[in-house]
């Protein structure tokens, strides 16, 4: 396939593996599994709909509980990177989606416990710093090591654009 096509097929891949899609894949898998984990810590949880259920707490959980905008700024910063072969990109998201998800479970697993045992306030606080670092920096982390792994040169968007460039000078010429 030449990169014209390539390249469109990069930029549409977003729109098809939309936001809502991703939604529909992660956010019950990060629900269930963060119910069926803390399950085995506390038998008396309990899941109704999207509510974790404890003995102290009623936790509803949302997209943002399931990072399901990182996993869009993974599938967007794998796409749209110039140079990388189809099952490599391939790869780098699976891989990436992987850390994120037990990371994730992690953070849930850390909060609820938290909850439990040190309250609202606590949480509260806790939840926050978690939600800057994580939303930021471990996406850029992940994103990073994976791209140092695979020796990938190119700087989303910006490659493609001046890639682009030089062709518009080149047939300018």
């Amino acid at each position: 396939m030449d990169y014209y096509s390539t390249l469109i097929l990069r930029i549409l891949t977003p729109f098809i593996l939309s936001y809502n899609i991703l939604n529909k894949f992660f956010f019950p898998l990060t629900l269930n599994f963060s119910y069926y984990i803390y399950r085995l810590i506390d038998s008396q949880v309990f899941l109704i709909d999207t509510y974790l259920i404890t003995f102290n707490n009623s936790i509803l959980f949302t997209p943002a509980c399931a990072a399901i905008s990182a996993y869009f700024l993974l599938l967007l910063l794998t796409v749209l990177t110039k140079d990388i072969k189809f099952l490599i990109r391939i790869k780098i998201f699976l891989l990436a989606s992987l850390a994120l998800f037990i990371i994730n479970l992690l953070r849930i697993l850390i909060l609820i416990g938290i909850l439990e045992k040190y309250g609202l306030n606590t949480f509260q606080q806790t939840h926050n710093i978690f939600w800057i670092l994580f939303g930021s920096i471990l996406v850029a982390l992940i994103w990073i090591l994976l791209t140092k792994y695979y020796k990938i040169k190119s700087t989303p968007i910006y490659s493609d654009l001046k890639y682009l460039l030089k062709q518009i000078n080149a047939f300018k010429h």
